[in-house]
């Protein structure tokens, strides 16, 4: 057992707990928050605090799936209250509900069937969500839930209209109690509820694996006759619970400390906690009626202290690693052109890498990237078969490369113009040998099929087309 877990196990629920971990590879303080949770549901409406205000306590397990144990704590906490309020459990217990409308209806018909239970009216309703994520998701698509929750933690009335009517349900009894793991926090979780006060109605604590027992183990895990009392002294009449004169100081004092400590704190952080004094009164209160007591003492406010100190503490520590998550370092988009380029051993062919990148670039803005990126290059291959387009790849390429490359030489002012071509002049026709006779010598060249408008620009130059060489006799070809 933890010192952390001894400050808060307290009268006999602490006892209940204490007694039946040895059975149990749960966190102790997880399976205290799941005790808490069932066990004031079950008490709702019996049990309430001064001014009216509900006494019930929802706690959230955070921890790693199969690690945490989270399960294993709600488990173990049912074989704990089985005795007690095991028929609650088995018929009040309910899941899936992410709407306002379905909540409303839930509590509203659990009102209008209970008339004719034998106690009477009875709304209680107890939601466990063991994959609160899920949950979390799918309220987003209603507006009205966080505000029904929130109107239920606190008692206030809550109404729905539909096509028969109004429904409308004038005291919620709700107990609710979620498990969820670090990183579903950090995603599902959302700051704007937060900061609305959506999840400041939640005590969540951070639990993890308290042991490992044998596969074969039993868990014996006998009842609680303390807590079978108290269930059904608070069932015979409505209990209201009061602060003692020495819890009713020590009570403003933790206000005081409470209140000082979000202060120092940011409003993304605070905002978790702004009701933290109430859920220690809650807590105490649990406390007390398991007792059959009806004034909190100073003992029972410093175990609900402790817990809701505890509670705190794992709050504080979720928000600053979500926080921390959130502001990792983006990567670059030239960032990701050279990770791209690693993974394909230094380079890629253009379709494969921007296939890569997703939709970050197209073919014109990666060219545009690459060519402000010294360490890598474009090159243009011609296909070695076949017909098509060049490829274009990209290769990573070192500062070494670089400077073993000589940089292309500027042109001068002089060349950046062509002069103009020269035309060749006609050779010298060459005198024939005497007694022989000149023959006719015709230069020919493979020309381009030329067009008709080409033809006849040809026609208008200066032909060079034949050179006869006249003989030196004219009349020796007769001869």
């Amino acid at each position: 057992m933890s010192k952390a877990f001894d400050g808060m196990a307290y009268g006999p629920i602490g006892e209940a707990v204490r007694n039946a971990m040895p059975h149990s590879e749960a966190d102790p303080i997880g399976v205290l928050a799941s005790t808490l949770a069932v066990y004031s549901s079950a008490l709702n409406g019996r049990v309430m605090m001064e001014g009216g205000r509900p006494a019930v306590v929802w706690t959230v397990l955070v921890g790693k799936s199969a690690l945490g144990r989270k399960g294993t704590a709600k488990r173990t906490a049912d074989r704990v209250l089985a005795p007690s309020i095991g028929g609650f459990m088995h018929s009040r217990t309910y899941a899936g509900v992410s709407s306002g409308p379905s909540l409303v209806n839930m509590l509203y018909t659990l009102e209008m069937d209970s008339p004719r239970s034998e106690m009477g009216q009875d709304g209680r309703a107890l939601i466990v969500e063991e994959e609160w994520s899920t949950v979390l998701k799918r309220s987003r698509r209603c507006p009205t839930f966080s505000q029904q929750l929130r109107s239920a933690w606190d008692g206030a009335p809550i109404s729905n209209t539909t096509k028969k009517g109004v429904q409308e349900v004038a005291r919620p009894l709700l107990g609710v109690h979620a498990h969820i793991t670090p990183g579903e926090w950090a995603k599902y979780v959302s700051a704007t509820e937060a900061l609305g006060g959506s999840f400041n109605r939640y005590l969540p604590v951070l639990v993890e694996r308290s042991k490992m027992l044998p596969y074969n183990h039993k868990p014996k895990i006998t009842e609680t006759k303390a807590l079978s009392d108290a269930y059904h002294w608070a069932c015979k009449e409505q209990r209201v619970i009061t602060f003692s004169a020495d819890a009713g100081r020590r009570y403003d004092e933790l206000r005081a400390i409470i209140e000082d400590r979000m202060a120092e704190m940011p409003e993304h952080l605070s905002c978790y906690m702004e009701r933290s004094a109430e859920q220690v009164a809650r807590v105490a209160a649990v406390f007390t009626a398991a007792e059959k007591k009806t004034k909190i003492s100073r003992k029972a406010l410093e175990a609900a202290w402790a817990f809701v100190s505890y509670s705190m503490a794992s709050v504080e520590k979720l928000v600053m690693d979500s926080a921390n998550g959130s502001h990792k370092q983006v990567k670059t988009v030239p960032d990701l052109i050279r990770e791209k380029l690693e993974n394909y051993a230094g380079e890629a062919t253009s379709t494969l890498l921007l296939r890569s990148l997703g939709s970050r670039v197209t073919a014109a803005s990666l060219k545009a990237l690459v060519a402000d990126m010294p360490d890598v290059e474009m090159v243009t291959e011609k296909r070695t078969a076949g017909r098509g387009a060049p490829s274009i790849i990209y290769r990573l390429v070192s500062e070494d490369e670089h400077q073993d490359q000589p940089e292309p030489a500027q042109p001068r002012a002089e060349e950046v113009a062509a002069p103009t071509p020269k035309r060749r002049a006609p050779r010298a026709p060459k005198t024939a040998p005497e007694g022989k006779p000149r023959l006719s010598v015709v230069a020919t060249e493979t020309r381009p099929k030329r067009t008709r408008k080409a033809t006849k620009k040809a026609v208008e130059a200066p032909a060079q087309m034949e050179l006869a060489v006249t003989p030196a006799n004219p009349m020796a070809h007769l001869l």
